[in-house]
């Protein structure tokens, strides 16, 4: 009998057993395997399938093979791996434009105006399927929720560029080589998004700092670690970050 194999994620624990993954469910599971269903009927394979629930009330997902990397390592930070990453974004966001939210539909994330698609909502390298070099697809969807483009892309961004400080352990390069990137990311990600987006992203972090704040006081003990281990002390320094070093980084949308 095939063995299961164990991954431990920033909330959940997920666990494999061949070609199936077995995870938590939540209110918002119904709507996501919707979505799921929906992205793949419009011809996007780069998530996966829902197949059911398994006798613990866990859902199935088929498995995507690749790599998921925990941090952008040097050998990561490739121009191939950036523009992957935006083009299947870009991909996911288009497949998701004929897709009907209900009103009972329990989203983690609130709605966000304009919703102009469905936001993968966590659209990071943890969250990324990489074989070859190349993002090759995206897992996790709990935090899917309708919104503008530049609202997912915007925290896109602050993990692939990074749009980080320096205190940030995950973080590298200097101001002017992260705003390459953000606007190397922008260019393949296509129409729709562009210099804005390194204003929208303080009220990205902030919009995620309160709904892990918010979780915790709930009891989240998940999120409560994470606020203790000073998460969302590190998401504040990088939004005055980013305000600082606001003009340098729009100035490499004006580079052609």
């Amino acid at each position: 009998m095939t063995e299961w194999q164990e991954f431990r994620g920033g909330v959940n624990i997920v666990r494999r057993r061949g070609d199936i993954v077995h995870r938590p469910t939540s209110p918002a599971t119904p709507a996501i395997h919707r979505l799921l269903r929906h992205l793949r009927d419009q011809g996007f394979h780069g998530a996966p399938m829902p197949r059911g629930f398994d006798a613990d009330g866990n859902e199935l997902l088929t498995f995507l093979a690749g790599d998921v990397p925990d941090a952008l390592t040097p050998d990561l930070r490739t121009p191939e791996l950036l523009t992957s990453a935006a083009t299947l974004l870009r991909r996911l966001h288009d497949a998701s434009v004929t897709f009907r939210p209900r009103p009972e539909d329990a989203w983690l994330f609130p709605v966000r105006e304009p919703a102009e698609v469905m936001c993968h909502g966590d659209a990071a390298q943890y969250n990324c399927v990489v074989n070859n070099g190349a993002v090759v697809g995206f897992i996790d969807f709990d935090a899917a929720h309708p919104g503008p483009r530049v609202w997912d892309v915007a925290y896109a961004v602050y993990r692939f560029a990074p749009l980080q400080g320096p205190d940030n352990p995950e973080s590298f390069g200097t101001p002017r080589e992260q705003g390459r990137r953000v606007a190397a990311f922008c260019r393949a990600y296509g129409p729709g998004v562009g210099a804005e987006v390194i204003d929208v992203l303080p009220e990205r972090l902030h919009a995620l700092i309160d709904f892990m704040r918010s979780q915790a006081a709930q009891g989240n003990e998940a999120f409560q670690r994470h606020i203790a281990e000073g998460h969302a002390d590190l998401y504040e320094a990088d939004i005055r970050y980013v305000r600082t070093h606001r003009s340098t980084l729009r100035a490499a949308f004006e580079v052609g």
